[in-house]
């Protein structure tokens, strides 16, 4: 009885651990996806994407929220 109870946590064991490998590999597809994505929107259009001004914004809604919280 017990072999056989510890076979079963074995086999669900590897069936979770191969769904986990799934959705971290879908995760990082969907990210490269999403990188090319923001790659192509900067070539197609330079002069309306500021990265100093986008840098600087987000680094002024991160002091704000920091001074709220903390």
């Amino acid at each position: 009885m017990w072999l056989k109870l510890k076979g079963s946590y074995t086999v669900e064991a590897a069936y979770i651990f191969s769904f986990c490998i799934l959705i971290v590999g879908m995760a990082i597809g969907i990210a490269f996806d999403l990188f090319y994505e923001a790659l192509e929107y900067v070539r197609y259009e330079p002069d309306g994407f500021d990265a100093v001004s986008l840098f600087r914004t987000k680094e002024g809604v991160v002091g704000v929220i920091h001074a709220i919280f903390d």
